[in-house]
């Protein structure tokens, strides 16, 4: 079946960790501070250096022709890094966009956050830097994850560093994102690193997540300005996905140890289930992080699905499977493979987001079209029941080879990747080196609705 029927008959880290010994196997300078003894909290060096010495390593070869545009979302003139995307919509008005992405390009070396911003859909943008309140211990902050409450507020959080351990922040907009309130804190720095926050929103209340010695959770009913208890969901928790259900409950995907687990809100406790076991990800050839990373999302039917990269089947790679609770998340599916491709490419830092029409819609990063399993693309599928996938359309113009930058140098291009849909669109986020540097980039992919 060819590519395009997927939109006639479906339709379409732990904060910037390093693999630092890979890197200084390969001759590679060593890009990270430990932040803690904890593997997962690890940071990029404040004074990552570029490369006296690097050149361009291009993917040869003409563009795919694609029916949907690839857009630069961030709008520097450096050849710095962005990377590590995260994506939102806003639910008044689905033209207006806000991306939230870590940024090199003050050129010291340090990494800080912006947002970009588009009213018209993604074909132009405006940046604007939420970090507004800093000083000279606290030059660093990364991992933003950027979210919309019903009124139109822009929130977005960050981890903070002076240099190493983290505090979590979080500023908020109410002109859509091009200037920022400064920012509130839901943890200290003297509460311990913290790593990897994440957003929910919903039923007037703000619930800001992060992982440290636990996967914690704070909230606040005014924006911000005050927060209530931090609360400890599971000491082995990592890499949350969280939502605001349908019926107003907090609901959070993570990994615990090998196992992805959802834990539920009741107010005064968590209910946790084990949605299923993550084998961890077969050896790949490249040198940056990926991992068993959860994303998550729920259905109109009140169905959960939640994805992962999972390297069970060695001889296939690493593959995105899914699951579907129907039980408010109490009992899960067998886990089922996504991608379709044959071979041994590796799939890996998936997306999921469910349209208003209950299609599942999951987007990662794929090796299939490079048979060294080195230059990635972004895959897209989308499914009506969450288990049986249509073709997997290529999303990426143009393949990206994740070496292709010098600031990074191959080491690290974020943790994951990032997808929204609204009104009849999707619009997947990913990290990009055509330029020669790491960028952010979307498509803007109008799909028919599958009502």
């Amino acid at each position: 079946m060819p590519k395009s029927k997927l939109f006639t008959l479906a339709s379409l880290i732990t904060l910037l960790a390093v693999v630092a010994a890979a890197a200084v196997a390969i001759g590679r300078s060593n890009v990270v501070a430990t932040t803690s003894t904890d593997p997962d909290m690890m940071v990029p060096s404040t004074n990552m250096p570029l490369s006296a010495g690097w050149k361009a390593h291009p993917v040869a070869g003409a563009p795919a022709n694609l029916p949907w545009a690839n857009i630069r979302v961030n709008t520097d003139n450096t050849s710095e890094a962005q990377n590590e995307p995260s994506v939102a919509v806003d639910p008044r008005n689905s033209n207006h966009i806000v991306v939230g992405a870590n940024n090199w390009q003050s050129g010291t070396g340090q990494f800080e956050v912006y947002a970009y911003v588009t009213f018209n859909g993604g074909q132009t943008w405006t940046a604007s830097q939420p970090y507004i309140n800093r000083n000279a211990s606290r030059l660093n902050a990364a991992d933003p994850t950027v979210a919309f409450g019903a009124d139109g507020t822009v929130y977005l959080a960050f981890v903070a560093f002076a240099p190493a351990d983290g505090a979590v922040a979080l500023s908020s907009s109410k002109d859509g994102g091009l200037t920022w309130a400064s920012q509130s804190w839901a943890s200290s720095f003297t509460g311990g690193a913290a790593d990897k926050p994440t957003l929910a929103v919903g039923n007037g209340t703000i619930y800001a997540l992060w992982q440290g010695t636990s996967l914690y959770v704070r909230s606040s009913a005014d924006g911000g300005t005050n927060w209530g208890t931090i609360r400890s969901i599971e000491t082995n928790g990592r890499n949350a996905s969280a939502m605001v259900d349908r019926n107003g409950t907090l609901t959070v995907f993570y990994t615990a140890g090998s196992f992805v687990r959802v834990a539920r809100d009741s107010g005064s406790q968590f209910t946790v289930n084990t949605v299923a076991k993550a084998a961890a990800l077969a050896p790949r050839p490249t040198h940056y992080r990926a991992s068993n990373y959860p994303t998550a999302a729920q259905a109109p039917d009140g169905s959960f699905y939640v994805a992962w990269a999972d390297g069970r089947n060695l001889s296939r790679g690493n593959d995105i499977l899914i699951s579907r609770s129907v039980d408010n998340g109490s009992t899960w599916s067998n886990p089922a493979v996504v991608n379709s491709d044959a071979g041994n490419a590796d799939q890996l830092m998936p997306a999921l987001t469910v349209d208003s029409s209950g299609t599942v819609n999951l987007a990662w990063l794929d090796t299939r079209n490079d048979p060294n399993k080195y230059n990635y693309d972004v895959y897209l599928a989308r499914s009506r029941d969450g288990v049986h996938f249509g073709n997997e359309a290529r999303v990426t113009s143009v393949s990206s080879n994740p070496d292709n930058d010098p600031r990074t140098q191959g080491v690290l291009i974020g943790d994951y990747f990032a997808l929204a849909a609204s009104n009849g669109m999707l619009y997947p986020v990913w990290t990009d080196t055509r330029n020669n540097n790491e960028d952010i980039f979307m498509a803007p992919i109008a799909v028919p609705d599958s009502k």
